[in-house]
């Protein structure tokens, strides 16, 4: 992703995305290239993070209010997304589950979610 889309998704959604989320989308991690993770794990293109950061502050979330704290970075597809805090000085990702109307944490760092997301997906 480039600055010039990052200021657009920041635009468009009126959002400041974090430092840490920045770096990594602008440096898109090579090990999740490959995988499926750019069109749902961490998402990698700027109409998709749009459309899902907006679609939940407008529309909210299975009949609840979305938290504003929290920015989507990716979903499985099933209704659940993979989630960053938006005043994040780290990297860290949770896992927000429609079924159970909870965010729990789900990768402390960018490795331990490439790592896991990959062990899910079957690929490693």
């Amino acid at each position: 992703m480039t600055t010039d889309e990052i200021r657009r998704i920041e635009r468009e959604t009126g959002l400041n995305l974090p430092s840490c989320y920045v770096e990594i989308v602008t440096n898109y991690p090579p090990d999740l290239a490959g995988s499926d993770a750019p069109d749902y794990g961490l998402l990698d293109d700027p109409d998709a993070i749009i459309e899902e950061n907006s679609k939940v502050r407008e529309e909210g979330y299975f009949g609840e209010k979305w938290p504003e704290r929290y920015l989507i970075i990716g979903r499985n597809g099933c209704g659940d997304y993979y989630v960053t805090l938006l005043d994040a000085d780290t990297f860290t990702v949770g896992f927000s589950d429609h079924e159970a109307m909870a965010c729990n944490p789900y990768a402390n760092n960018l490795s331990e979610f490439i790592e896991k997301y990959l062990r899910e997906q079957g690929e490693i």
